[in-house]
């Protein structure tokens, strides 16, 4: 599988984990390793490093998204998933002025088709 392809089942695999729960820890392990190889194959994909960094925070790994969302928009990312995401994976772990910044920041960007909003729930942070 090429890159677009590793991602398009990784989103495809994280978006059948919402309508069945019952396969979250098939499907969010079978994600991460296909977001793994496609970024050994391109460690700098935009994509990859959003979406390795969205399934990270999704498994409340989000120290770890952190990284991968920020180097993503280090290298000029305008995607609004790698901003959200950001600042879902920062209200976890760090103060919440720096996530609601990277949220207001996601509201003036375009998100991308190969990506996907982390789940957040305000009340449960």
């Amino acid at each position: 599988m090429d890159i677009e392809e590793l991602n398009k089942k990784a989103k495809s695999l994280i978006d059948e984990t919402w309508k069945d729960s019952s396969k979250w820890h098939q499907n969010f392990n079978e994600a991460i390793s296909l977001l793994e190889t496609a970024l050994d194959k391109a460690p700098n994909d935009e994509f990859s490093l959003i979406n390795y960094g969205t399934v990270l925070c999704d498994m409340g790994n989000h120290k770890e998204a952190t990284e991968y969302l920020r180097k993503a928009i280090d290298q000029g990312s305008e995607n609004k998933h790698a901003f959200y995401n950001l600042g879902v994976a920062l209200i976890n772990c760090s103060t919440h002025e720096s996530a609601i910044i990277h949220m207001k920041k996601a509201k003036s960007k375009q998100a991308g088709a190969l990506t996907w909003e982390a789940y957040f729930d305000p009340m449960g942070h």
